[in-house]
């Protein structure tokens, strides 16, 4: 049985036994990837795994890792709250410390996960714990969690070279033992011989070559001790900079990710999720409303070709060397405001203020309709904030008149309802893409209805979190 007959054949018992986990294991789609030196990673909508290495590994420690990416999933490590020039290696230490402090890791696969072995504080977010690694840690120190020694090295002198990262020479006949210990020993042989039989340049020659056969994939260099600085420290960041390769925010995972807690939270049907790890789970989703990313939902004309060069941001390519650039928010949405009796004169207050509020967001221009079972007034173009609004209708409620509406005037990127959600679903007649947003007025009018807005063809749905 190869390794993907394996992980389906977990999938097939998580069915049962793990319906989040499952409903997560089936957005993302499995991908063979026989370059990587790590078991799996995840990213982009996909988990990656090596088959070379899950071969050798029982299927028990198979399922552990398993599930500690789909922890990762759920804790949306790999989608959202990436930093600005991210160290990859860190952030998977980040990740694991969070995950190992709220579940209880297999000793096994625990050793593998890098981070877990130093003594910080526990109740931490993924930020703070990347934070304080970010303090501790050189990333490219060829040892998590100390810098490398710097020493001259001198003709006759190879085998001094290295002593600050693992490749000291005698570092020819470690690097050698650390080849023994990852890959098939003739890193080890060609380490050793030459490190015991010369102390020069030819040493560090043996020591190159010693690194180069270890599993981790460290990238040692190819001619002296100090370029050979690539031990099994830097060998296991190469690792964990692989886990997160993949890693950058992606709002639309997140928003399904949010579906499959939000399903195990009503139903309360975890599985095994224990108590601590559920907790942190459903802290993930109590993250204050992003327009900026609410309006990234619309794929079209969101953002204007119009660019402005700041220095409040960092270039790309020269960090902050360079102006960075900054892209304005210009997209023409649709506004359809629910006037019905069914929601609070509160709620619709609510409404409008958030209307408002995207102006600071650059948006430039919004068309807003009022509704309740048919259009009431005419269709108001907005320019700026209003501070104030007449509120029009207070009858019955029908979604239609504003779908026919918006299917009628393709000009419109998107189309936003703000409602309770209580009435029968519309039908959008029309060819052409839709993209259509509902922000429901409360959590539990959210709860209520947000399942039959799902079942409709590009349409998604979200509340707004604010204090009662």
């Amino acid at each position: 049985m190869n390794a993907l007959d394996r992980i389906k054949k977990i999938s097939e018992r998580w069915f049962l036994t793990e319906p989040l986990l499952f409903a997560v294991y089936c957005s993302h789609e499995f991908v063979e990837n026989s370059a990587i030196e790590v078991p799996m990673r995840t990213g982009n909508m996909k988990i990656e795994f090596a088959p070379k290495i899950l071969d050798k590994i029982a299927d028990d420690v198979l399922v552990e890792y398993l599930k500690i990416e789909m922890f990762r999933i759920l804790l949306k490590h790999p989608y959202q709250r990436q930093p600005s020039f991210a160290a990859k290696a860190l952030l998977t230490m980040a990740s694991n410390i969070t995950i190992a402090d709220v579940y209880d890791v297999s000793r096994e696969v625990k050793k593998q996960m890098s981070g877990t072995e130093q003594k910080l504080p526990g109740g931490l977010c993924f930020e703070e714990y990347y934070n304080l690694l970010l303090q501790n840690t050189t990333p490219n120190s060829g040892k998590s969690g100390g810098e490398p020694q710097k020493t001259d090295s001198g003709p006759g002198q190879g085998d001094k070279s290295g002593q600050g990262g693992d490749d000291s020479g005698n570092g020819n006949q470690e690097g050698g033992e650390s080849g023994q210990q990852g890959g098939d020993g003739s890193g080890a042989d060609s380490g050793d011989a030459s490190g015991d039989s010369r102390g020069n340049g030819s040493g560090s020659k043996g020591n190159s070559r010693g690194s180069s056969g270890r599993d981790g994939g460290g990238s040692g260099g190819k001619g002296s001790g100090a370029s050979g600085n690539s031990g099994a420290g830097n060998s296991q960041e190469h690792r964990d900079s692989q886990i997160s390769e993949l890693w950058e925010d992606n709002e639309e995972a997140c928003c399904n990710i949010n579906e499959f807690i939000e399903v195990a939270t009503a139903s309360n049907n975890w599985g095994t999720v224990a108590g601590k790890l559920q907790g942190l789970i459903k802290a993930s989703l109590k993250v204050d409303m992003d327009y900026r990313k609410m309006l990234s939902l619309f794929k079209t004309s969101v953002i204007s070709s119009r660019r402005r060069l700041t220095r409040m941001r960092p270039n790309r390519r020269s960090g902050f060397d360079a102006m960075g650039s900054r892209y304005e928010l210009s997209t023409n949405l649709l506004i359809a405001v629910d006037v019905s009796g069914s929601v609070t004169d509160k709620s619709l207050q609510f409404f409008f203020s958030v209307i408002n509020r995207l102006f600071k967001y650059g948006v430039e221009k919004l068309d807003v309709l009022q509704f309740d079972a048919q259009i009431q007034g005419e269709i108001e173009p907005l320019k700026k904030a209003r501070k104030t609004v007449k509120i029009m209708g207070r009858g019955g409620t029908s979604f239609q008149p504003a779908a026919d509406y918006y299917c009628e005037h393709p000009e419109y990127d998107g189309l936003i309802y703000f409602t309770d959600g209580y009435a029968p679903p519309p039908v959008f007649n029309t060819k052409r893409p839709i993209d259509v947003l509902w922000v429901i007025c409360s959590r539990q009018c959210y709860a209520e209805n947000a399942e039959w807005i799902r079942k409709m063809k590009r349409n998604r749905v979200t509340f707004i979190p604010r204090s009662e």
